[in-house]
């Protein structure tokens, strides 16, 4: 399958690396299945958790997208991403459908779900900026951060 060899590449080399969070798109793949990928038990449930192993949170995509209405309406799309195997619902552009979301949902959220969700929750801060910059950690990413600019400085502008 042709999508297995190029496309689900880095998604597992993401996986792999410890990657904490996807949102699928609302793209079709009808050779795979006719339901966009977020409203896709086969491509969250069983290929993204259980093919490429991926533990973290999935997001749905903007559910007040135009591509998300093949689900009928928000309360239905909410139903048919979480169903799917999205642990949280996002709806950002229609602050009405929000409300409507929220008194018309009813969903009793999985443990799994819970605990996924409580793994994004930050760590407690460091006790300055000074002691930040001063973590490992931080020194590392900036290293490895200056590192893409430099090789994105390569690039032809073409």
């Amino acid at each position: 399958m042709d999508i297995e060899l190029a496309d689900l590449v880095p998604f597992r080399q993401m996986v792999g690396f410890g990657l904490t969070a996807v949102m699928p798109a609302h793209v079709i793949y009808p050779r795979v299945d006719p339901r966009p990928a977020g409203f896709s038990p086969l491509w969250l449930k069983r290929i993204l958790r259980g093919e490429l192993g991926f533990e973290g949170v999935i997001f749905s995509d903007d559910l007040s997208m135009e591509g998300a209405t093949v689900a009928g309406g928000i309360v239905q799309r909410a139903e048919a991403a979480l169903n799917a195997g999205c642990d949280m619902v996002l709806v950002c552009n229609q602050p009405q459908s929000a409300d409507e979301l929220l008194q018309g949902l009813h969903w009793d959220m999985p443990a799994a779900s819970r605990a996924r969700l409580a793994q994004m929750r930050g760590k407690s801060a460091a006790e300055s900026l000074a002691a930040l910059h001063e973590q490992p950690a931080y020194l590392k990413a900036l290293g490895e951060v200056a590192e893409i600019g430099m090789s994105n400085a390569e690039l032809p502008l073409a």
